[in-house]
């Protein structure tokens, strides 16, 4: 005989019913997999969204990088200085 419509669980409720039988190590190692994953796919749509956004950037060299890095710690070494005066 088939349920009714209001005694139907959900799949998220059934999930969460198997998992209230999970010991409590077995809910840990659950839940830093959901994380992982959710962290995972957080990652990719981050690369992709940065590569979108900067698709139509000429590459930089090393030399740039390096030129802006050292005037950044130039500045911040600056910063400390007046603030300590």
């Amino acid at each position: 005989m088939a349920q009714r419509k209001s005694e139907e669980q959900s799949p998220l409720d059934q999930v969460l019913k198997l998992v209230d039988t999970l010991s409590l190590d077995e809910q840990k190692q659950l839940r830093l997999m959901l994380n992982a994953k959710a962290w995972g796919e957080k990652w990719d749509q981050l690369v992709k969204d940065v590569a979108e956004d900067n698709k139509d950037l000429q590459p930089i060299s090393e030399e740039e990088i390096y030129a802006e890095f050292t005037e950044h710690r130039r500045e911040q070494r600056t910063k400390r200085a007046q603030s300590s005066s």
